[in-house]
């Protein structure tokens, strides 16, 4: 069995990103009523990369969030971050951004994902 090299030499988050669709999720936010409202430069798309950078990172507030973003500038510029957002603004945009949202790029992506994903209930065990 061949090993896929497909990600060789990439860091987790970069692999995570590369699952997602970015046009598909731009297209959620701006369906999902609220999502793109008062927002200046701080999109859905951007919002869910910080996100899951904090998640991937195991950060456990917003300020570690903002320390852990800085610390990594440079390396993070090719995911479209043209700044780095502040922990106001971060703090503003998880409350005003709908969780609805989030909800839909959930669902999107397990219906995109679930043929490739292990199904625990439909294996060694039978109906008796």
């Amino acid at each position: 069995m061949s090993k896929s090299t497909y990600f060789t030499g990439q860091p987790v988050y970069s692999q995570v990103i590369k699952l997602l669709d970015k046009a598909k999720i731009q297209q959620i936010s701006l369906e999902t009523l609220g999502s793109e409202r008062y927002v200046k430069r701080l999109t859905g798309w951007k919002h869910l990369i910080i996100m899951l950078f904090g998640v991937l990172k195991h950060f456990d507030s917003l300020r570690e969030l903002e320390i852990g973003m800085k610390a990594e500038t440079m390396k993070l510029s090719h995911l479209g971050l043209d700044y780095v957002v502040r922990r106001s603004t971060l703090a503003e945009a998880n409350r005003r951004r709908p969780q609805e949202f989030f909800a839909k790029v959930y669902a999107s992506l397990l219906e995109r994902y679930t043929p490739f994903l292990a199904d625990s209930r439909s294996v060694g065990y039978q109906k008796a």
